[in-house]
C-alpha cells in the first residue's frame, strides 16, 4: 500500500480540489502489508515526548523555484522549526526500520496546487509576484501525526487514515539491558 505520514490541516482557503488537506512529513511510497506494523511502531516511538505545538501557515512559495514553479505552496511560519524537528525524528525512526531518507531537505509546507497547465502557470505567477492575494494565514494546534494510505484513482488520490499518534505522550521507558 502507498503510505505517507502527515499532520492533518483541513481545507485551506484559496486551495483547490487537488490540494491536500494535510502537511506531509514523510512519504514512504509502496509499503508491503507485513511492514505496516513496523512503520506504526517507529511512528509511535518518534512521536513520544514531542509536545503539541501551534502551527501557522502563511505566505506562498514554489518548488523547485519561484521562477520555475511546479508546486505552489503555503509555508509554515510559527511552528515551522517544531514541524521540521518532528519530521527529522520521524525520518530517523523510519531509517532504523530500513526506510531510505528522502533526498530533499524537508521544508514544512502545504501544497496549494501543482502547475500542470497554462492557466495554473498564470495563477502561480500572479500569486508569487503578489498580483493575486495569497490565502489568509491559518493557525492550528498540532496534537497528532497520522499514517495515511493513498489510493490513486482516475479522479485523484483517495486518502484513508491507518493510524494516529497523539503528541504529548511521555517517552517510553527504556527496556531491560
Amino acid at each position: 500500500m502507498r503510505l505517507f505520514v502527515a499532520i492533518e490541516v483541513g481545507s485551506l482557503p484559496g486551495g483547490n480540489s487537488e490540494a491536500p488537506e494535510h502537511l506531509t512529513l514523510s512519504f514512504l511510497g509502496d509499503v508491503p502489508d507485513e511492514r505496516v506494523d513496523r512503520v506504526s511502531s517507529a511512528l509511535d516511538r518518534a512521536t513520544r515526548g514531542v509536545p503539541p505545538f501551534d502551527l501557522v501557515l502563511e505566505g506562498v512559495g514554489a518548488f523547485p523555484s519561484r521562477e520555475r514553479p511546479r508546486v505552489v505552496w503555503v509555508g509554515a511560519t510559527r511552528g515551522g522549526q517544531e514541524t521540521s524537528a518532528l519530521a527529522g525524528r520521524i525520518a530517523s525512526a523510519l531509517a532504523a526500520e530500513g526506510f531510505s531518507p528522502e533526498r530533499e531537505r524537508f521544508v514544512p509546507h502545504l501544497t496549494l496546487f501543482r502547475v500542470r497547465s497554462p492557466e495554473q502557470r498564470r495563477r502561480a505567477a500572479a500569486l508569487l509576484s503578489g498580483a493575486e492575494t495569497p490565502p489568509p494565514p491559518r493557525a492550528l494546534r498540532v496534537s497528532e501525526v497520522v499514517l495515511k494510505e493513498s489510493t490513486l484513482t482516475a479522479r485523484g488520490a483517495i486518502h484513508r487514515t491507518r493510524a494516529a499518534f497523539r503528541l504529548g505522550r511521555p517517552e517510553a521507558p527504556a527496556g531491560p539491558n
